[in-house]
């Protein structure tokens, strides 16, 4: 059995693999960890490995592969970016720089089809990277989340209370403050993927198919009308990364 953890900003999701058939999954809060009987549940699947994409703190990954030694008896494996992998070749300068989330999305999203693609993470962040069919990674862009945005609407505008106004439902003009900000916020996402789309038409003359990930990703292909919703992506990406880890 194999234990994947996706760490994330906001939330750490995780799955239980055997080979390719998902037995368990579950997410928290990532300022939370594991709750006991999820720690007993796991403990009695005979965890072999535990593999680990974290784009948290170094504090954070210590105390992870404690609890992992600890209750699984197992020391995690945690991928890293790397100059390359599996015909995907990194656009970073730095490499080793690039969020390891969008690593490994690329390197799953890549696997998936080969042809050139956007890739999407929408959560806490809105991360938009693009990959041509040569799997040449051109680098790419990161926006605030919805929440992000909302978060620095209220603290600078102390006239506008935002609390919880759900997701916007299109781009239309707003005809008050609220509508206004949702419609906002939908355009400058939608403009930003198309945008990435555009500059990848530069290199691959066929354009490019759209995958989409994150907290928040299935709301945007509903709204897009476009793309492939993934829940698990980055998580497909550690099959990659880490796959000389599993044999």
């Amino acid at each position: 059995m194999i234990l994947e953890l996706d760490c994330g900003n906001t939330r750490v999701k995780w799955r239980v693999r055997d080979h390719h058939k998902t037995l368990m999954r579950g997410m928290f809060l990532t300022g939370e960890g594991f709750h006991p009987s999820t720690t007993a549940e796991l403990a009695d699947a005979n965890i072999e490995q535990v593999l680990v994409g974290s784009v948290l703190s170094d504090d954070y990954a210590r105390k992870l592969a404690a609890w992992s030694i600890s209750h699984l008896g197992v020391n995690p494996q945690f991928a890293v970016s790397e100059p390359h992998c599996n015909g995907v070749v990194n656009g970073y300068q730095q490499p080793e720089k690039l969020g390891v989330d969008r690593w490994l999305a690329i390197l799953a999203a890549k696997a998936k089809d080969p042809s050139a693609c956007v890739i999407v993470d929408c959560g806490s962040a809105i991360t938009v990277d693009l990959v041509t069919s040569q799997g040449e990674h051109l680098g790419g862009y990161i926006a605030p989340g919805l929440r992000l945005m909302r978060e620095a609407l209220a603290t600078k505008t102390s006239a506008i209370k935002l609390g919880q106004i759900g997701y916007p439902e299109n781009d239309f003009p707003g005809r008050n403050t609220v509508l206004a900000i949702k419609s906002a916020e939908l355009a400058m996402i939608a403009g930003l993927v198309e945008h990435a789309k555009s500059i990848l038409r530069n290199y691959d003359s066929h354009g490019a198919h759209l995958l989409v990930t994150g907290g928040d990703g299935e709301w945007l292909v509903s709204m897009l009308k476009e793309g492939a919703y993934h829940e698990d992506l980055v998580m497909d990406g550690l099959d990659i990364a880490l796959a000389e880890v599993k044999t």
